[in-house]
């Protein structure tokens, strides 16, 4: 059309095809013209009997799959299947032959994710040989575990401890060398596990308004632990970082245990207990078969008549997380009532599933419980919960377990209730722990489980201020640690002084820093760790 004032027409470019409507992309072959008057282009249908595609939108969705497929290749290499350290410490200079000895075994955790065949027990051997010379001709071992490690001890008799050192030197560097060569190929390959990272803010609006913990009043040393599995214990009680732990009274039971720890949090919380809406009894260890904890810690409560809804949630290890997540759940929930509280209690006596002369276990675990008070956020409370995820690899069951109590190894033979079952032996009803192969499975799979639960994570803290771990072993921590790139001093640790306490753990962990004034409001938290199964568990969240 002319433009106003008599300019001169706009001229029309030429299309080798009329503009349809929208309905017109998608057609009958027979109903639409595939060329125009001159044949300059043609659009052949993609399929002759059925109904034409337009090119543009074939290339549109080409572009599109070659984005997608570029988005996940990318976020692939965020979830390898191990971190390689990315030094070696043993090559720092002004480190004589006994520095780069220990240098290489402070740092050996780094590299079980990389050991094959033999290397452990080889390590283990060279090892002791150097520490302790020739093993004790007379020395018993227990279990399957303790004859191989005393195997390969004896198997570097009459070496010198600097031969030993250097060999043990010497193994490490090769299996870090072997790791770096293949970590490159190792991206995106075989060995990784890919997941879509979800970036999505969960946003409950929960508080953490109270907590508290209980611990018995026996201090149980290291010597006295070392005495009672007979001697030998030095190694792991190193290993373990444990200084002390404490131990439940004979009478002590898991649900009064999990009333003072209760107590303490609702008091820290201004709440009194028969105003609470939900109770979550988030233990790893069974006080009896049935009923579950949760009635039996209502009952402690003196609620016993109150009708609060009290449930059990077990994860082992991970059971506080879980339980934490279910009750920010249940508080977002449309039929909870204003002003709801939701009570979490892990409460663990794991001395009476150890057994006392397996060095591994006996020197980690200790008892306790610990408890927190939620409820809903104000809408000018920063209080979120950010982020939940749990991932569970079973080809790991057998590294921790305790195959008794049952309805697998019942106690009384499955034939003759009278009788006692002779598969259901000590061994069965003692926790087992395979703590090497259970740490390379960690750091196996743990980079990739924390870029997922929270982007950034696999590398650095970021704008997380605490880490709240389980405290599965000193030497656990540090490795960990070590391959996410965190730093030590924002981590909280109450291994030293109070060893593994399974489920209960990690909210002793987060009442410490809370009591401590190190977790203020405000601060965004990390909790996370892994338990029996092999699972793994974290939530983020700002306090």
């Amino acid at each position: 059309r002319p433009r106003s004032g008599g300019a001169k027409s706009r001229r029309r470019v030429p299309c080798a095809q009329p503009v349809r409507p929208a309905r017109a992309w998608f057609r009958s072959p027979s109903s639409v013209s595939l060329t125009d008057s001159a044949g300059k282009r043609s659009c052949a249908p993609l399929c002759t009997g059925g109904m034409f595609v337009h090119p543009d939108l074939v290339a549109l969705a080409l572009a599109c799959a070659t984005l997608i497929v570029w988005w996940a290749w990318s976020r692939r290499s965020l979830a390898v299947a191990a971190a390689v350290p990315r030094d070696k410490p043993w090559e720092r200079d002004g480190l004589d032959e006994t520095g780069r000895f220990e240098a290489a075994v402070r740092s050996a955790p780094r590299w079980l994710a990389f050991l094959a065949g033999d290397e452990p027990q080889t390590l283990y051997g060279l090892y002791k040989q150097a520490k302790l010379g020739d093993a004790p001709p007379g020395m018993k071992s227990g279990g399957l575990k303790d004859r191989v490690k005393l195997g390969a001890w004896r198997k570097q008799a009459g070496r010198s401890s600097a031969e030993c050192r250097a060999d043990y030197v010497a193994l490490l560097d090769g299996v870090a060398t072997r790791a770096a060569a293949a970590a490159a190929p190792a991206i995106g390959r075989d060995q990784v596990t890919f997941q879509p990272t979800r970036c999505r803010d969960l946003g409950l609006r929960v508080r953490i308004v109270g907590t508290g913990n209980y611990v018995p009043e026996r201090v149980v040393t290291n010597e006295e632990v070392t005495a009672r599995g007979g001697g030998g214990f030095e190694a792991s009680t190193v290993r373990s970082g444990v200084a002390e732990r404490r131990f439940a009274a004979p009478g002590e039971r898991a649900s009064t245990m999990a009333a003072h720890a209760s107590r303490a949090a609702l008091e820290a919380a201004g709440v009194p207990p028969e105003s609470l809406w939900m109770i979550v009894n988030a233990s790893g260890t069974n006080e009896q078969a049935i009923p579950d904890g949760g009635p039996l810690l209502q009952a402690a409560l003196g609620l016993g008549g109150s009708g609060i809804r009290s449930v059990s949630v077990h994860a082992t290890c991970l059971s506080f997380l879980v339980g934490l997540e279910m009750a920010s759940s249940a508080l977002e929930r449309a039929d909870c009532p204003p002003g709801a509280h939701v009570l979490v209690c892990s409460s663990e006596i794991t001395s009476r599933h150890v057994d006392p002369c397996d060095s591994h276990t006996a020197t980690l675990f200790g008892d306790g419980a610990a408890a927190c008070v939620l409820r809903r956020a104000g809408w000018r409370e920063g209080s979120r919960l950010h982020a939940a995820r749990v991932e569970t690899y079973g080809e790991g069951a057998a590294l921790t377990q305790a195959r008794g109590g049952g309805t697998n190894l019942p106690q009384h033979s499955p034939e003759d209730h009278h009788a006692p079952n002779p598969a259901s032996d000590y061994a069965a009803n003692h926790f087992e722990m395979d703590g090497a192969g259970a740490l390379r499975l960690v750091l196996q799979h743990g980079r990739g489980f924390m870029e997922r639960l929270w982007p950034g994570l696999s590398r650095s803290l970021g704008s997380i201020t605490w880490a709240v771990p389980h405290q599965a072993s000193g030497l656990a921590l540090e490795a960990i640690l070590d391959a996410l790139g965190w730093p030590a001093e924002r981590a909280i640790r109450t291994i030293d002084t109070l060893g593994n306490c399974a489920a209960a753990s990690i909210p002793l962990t987060l009442h410490e820093g809370i009591a401590s004034g190190k977790i203020r409001r405000g601060d965004k938290c990390v909790l996370f760790g892994t338990g029996a199964g092999l699972s793994f568990g974290g939530i983020v969240l700002t306090y």
